[in-house]
């Protein structure tokens, strides 16, 4: 029996929109290459630690979207890692054709 690893999303920013997001979310990195910086680093300690880290690209029309759908009118850090813990459920639903539980996000 294959034993999965643990899953984890982990929101992850394009340069062409980094700062489309930055102005409306002002605790994100100072700049779009100091965040890349410290993401790959996060990502690579996660991935150490065990986890399939699965990178959901956080894009301002449909996370601002998610926002509004669920009454969040000033979105930080933790919206943005349950919108990334939420893409990689959906991601490992499609994947796997089932219900899956336990899903870590960062």
């Amino acid at each position: 029996m294959k034993v999965e690893k643990p899953v984890m999303g982990f929101a992850w920013y394009e340069a062409s929109s980094f700062d489309t997001l930055r102005e409306r979310m002002p605790d994100m990195s100072d700049s779009y290459d100091d965040w890349r910086e410290g993401a790959a680093r996060d990502v690579l300690h996660h991935e150490r630690q065990g986890y399939r880290v699965i990178r959901i690209t956080l894009r301002p029309p449909e996370f601002f979207a998610w926002c509004r759908s669920r009454g969040i009118s000033m979105p930080g850090v933790r919206e943005r890692r349950q919108f990334a813990a939420d893409g990689a459920r959906k991601v490992v639903r499609a994947e796997r054709g089932v219900q899956q539980k336990g899903f870590s996000f960062f």
